[in-house]
């Protein structure tokens, strides 16, 4: 485990690494965590995305392993890993988001610039769970996550899919939308081996795209307001939507691989 250089403070128990850059990244604004905060815990979307990582996570990640989630936002995800028992660390731009994470009790907090991580060969296992599509050099990332990884380390991330879907929702700090080959071929390129993709959220397909016709993106938006709308949903919907998606996740081993509105992976270090 090697750690390439010292964090420069500690705030509020939060290692920080780089905190001229914290509040002035351009991949996704800042307010963005205080709004996902208000959200998460109630939003069908949030809910069966977390169960279905945790699904995989049992799966494919042991639970001596030490795990980071890079991009953890709040650090909702990595509460419910946490929960399972594993060794979790979380790590972001941001620290407003890395202060709800210490109120969960997630002990190692770090913030950091991603593409310039401070630590080498120093996880068994990095989760990304929509981050990708933030950065502008997806490849890059991927190369720095595989610095960070041992040996047969593995990563696990989740993507929005088809760039067919693209709509206001992406302006807010997306560059991308992938395809399974499309994410295959920059993980593989980032020297990772694939082991499991497969598309999920394939029963709100026909939603997302009816939002890609009714909320077109536009080149101009209010920060704010756009991250606010796009989490907005009447209470009953949301109730058979999250019916809906967490049939999905219990039926997903019986299903064949149908396209869905996101991706999720699993790809080891060569």
């Amino acid at each position: 485990m090697v750690l390439l250089r010292k964090a420069v403070d500690k705030i509020n128990g939060i290692d920080i690494f780089d905190p001229n850059i914290d509040r002035v990244y351009e991949g996704y604004p800042v307010n963005g965590v205080d709004i996902l905060n208000r959200v998460e815990n109630n939003h069908f979307w949030f809910i069966c995305r977390k169960a279905r990582i945790l699904t995989v996570v049992k799966k494919y990640i042991s639970q001596k392993s030490s795990f980071l989630e890079m991009g953890a936002g709040t650090g909702n995800v990595s509460l419910e890993i946490l929960k399972a028992d594993y060794d979790v660390s979380v790590s972001d731009i941001y620290t407003n988001g890395l202060r709800y994470a210490k109120q969960y009790g997630i002990i190692n907090c770090y913030q950091f610039d991603l593409f310039n991580p401070p630590f080498a060969e120093h996880f068994d296992s990095v989760g990304m769970f929509d981050v990708l599509e933030h950065l502008e050099n997806d490849l890059l990332a991927l190369q720095m996550v595989h610095s960070i990884l041992h040996v047969h380390g593995k990563i696990i991330l989740t993507v929005p899919a088809f760039q067919w879907l693209w709509s206001r929702a992406d302006i807010c700090g997306h560059k991308r939308r992938y395809t399974i080959k499309t994410l295959k071929d920059v993980v593989s390129k980032a020297g990772f081996t694939i082991h499991y993709a497969r598309y999920f959220f394939a029963g709100i397909l026909p939603l997302l795209l009816l939002r890609h016709f009714l909320h077109p993106a536009k080149e101009t938006f209010n920060e704010q307001n756009e991250l606010k709308d796009e989490f907005v949903i009447n209470p009953i919907l949301n109730r058979i939507l999250l019916l809906l998606t967490r049939c999905e996740n219990k039926l997903s081993p019986l299903l064949p691989n149908l396209p869905g509105g996101s991706i999720i992976m699993v790809a080891e270090k060569e």
